[in-house]
């Protein structure tokens, strides 16, 4: 994705923000399209190592208990949304604008908590000015993809190779947060490569979690922007080695599970106590 480097206007209604772009073409298109501004003058506070991200969690949990409930509403909804489109063959309206709702706030959090943004997340499920965010209503969604289970199941076979790249993109995003802190703290701004990893980060993690919320029947795009090429590719080459020893370790306990350590525990202890 290219770099967006102006303001993000408010949006005047979340609903006719997205149903405005749903007559777009979507060939060729990344979904969702999102426009997230730089923090040209980020807070120092904030950007004290350690320090100024336990303030923004201690600050963001009044956000997370909001983003807990809409996310509760719009998993309620996505439930009964499969067979609404199973049976009536279209995308339920009240399901579209809770998974948006979901999504929006989710991402003003992470845009918080990552620097992006030192602007609070709000109680609103707008996106404030913090960014712009388009991902129309599916018109004619797939009823094969949307079966009831089955197809559930079946989209998140087919995205576990995307899933394995997300989880790559999502360690190198927890690296460059910790490296911009020293960034700002030494130049007093946000680095432009950093920002466009956590930015493409998080597209790419909306654009999974709309795929698999039956908002698209396209596969969506892995396509990150590759300015500043050889700090993207070191930070790409860490996350994978995190990622392949994080899976290989997980594989590992599966192939090889550990006994009952409290059998151990209390075989030792009798022996411990019997003087040998």
């Amino acid at each position: 994705m290219d770099e967006q480097t102006s303001p993000a206007p408010q949006s005047p209604s979340l609903s006719q923000q997205n149903n405005n772009n749903a007559s777009k073409p979507i060939k060729n298109r990344m979904y969702p399209e999102l426009i997230i501004p730089n923090n040209t003058h980020p807070n120092k506070l904030y950007a004290f190592p350690l320090v100024g991200l336990v303030i923004k969690i201690i600050l963001v949990i009044p956000a997370y208990i909001v983003y807990a409930v809409v996310g509760f509403i719009s998993g309620v909804f996505l439930l009964i949304t499969p067979f609404v489109i199973l049976f009536k063959g279209k995308y339920w309206d009240k399901s579209y604008e809770w998974n948006i709702n979901f999504f929006i706030y989710g991402a003003k959090i992470q845009l918080y908590l990552t620097g992006i943004s030192d602007k609070y997340p709000g109680f609103t499920l707008e996106p404030n000015g913090m960014f712009e965010m388009h991902l129309p209503k599916p018109e004619s969604p797939s009823r094969l993809m949307a079966f009831p289970v089955g197809g559930f199941i079946g989209r998140y076979i087919i995205m576990f190779p995307y899933l394995l790249f997300l989880s790559v993109l999502s360690y190198v995003m927890h690296a460059a947060v910790v490296f911009s802190w020293f960034a700002v703290w030494i130049k007093g701004t946000y680095p432009e490569s950093l920002y466009e990893f956590i930015r493409d980060e998080l597209r790419v993690s909306l654009a999974y979690d709309a795929y698999m919320a039956y908002l698209s029947d396209t596969y969506p795009s892995s396509k990150i922007s590759m300015n500043h090429k050889k700090i993207k590719i070191a930070l790409i080459i860490i996350g994978t080695i995190v990622t392949l020893a994080y899976f290989g370790n997980k594989i590992n306990q599966i192939a090889h599970p550990t006994h009952d350590s409290s059998y151990y525990n209390s075989t030792s202890n009798t022996t411990d106590s019997s003087g040998y």
